[in-house]
């Protein structure tokens, strides 16, 4: 397979939180879940399909949303702003065309 064909993305975001000068500093920095045909890569990961078992995700507000992927090494969790339903719906439909 082509693993140069993104099928679906998904921005995340990460928070680091550190203290300067007796006040608290809050950086969100965006990236990117990118998923291919033959693997799904985070900006510090990469893994390749057949060891992401599942993806699903819990919605709290319209802005937040949590989104687990269930893979060989556990369950990751990503803090994804919009609704990750198309996402998560393209990993299944791609999973499932494997079986």
């Amino acid at each position: 397979m082509d693993s140069q064909n993104l099928l679906s993305s998904i921005t995340y975001v990460d928070t680091e939180r550190s203290i300067v000068a007796g006040q608290m500093k809050i950086i969100h920095t965006e990236y990117e879940i990118c998923l291919y045909a033959d693997k799904l890569t985070a900006q510090t990961t990469q893994f390749n399909l057949t060891h992401v078992w599942d993806i699903s995700y819990k919605t709290f507000s319209d802005d937040a949303n949590l989104l687990y992927l269930h893979t060989h090494r556990g369950v990751l969790t990503y803090k994804v702003p919009k609704d990750p339903d198309r996402f998560v719906k393209t990993f299944k439909k791609l999973k499932n065309a494997h079986y």
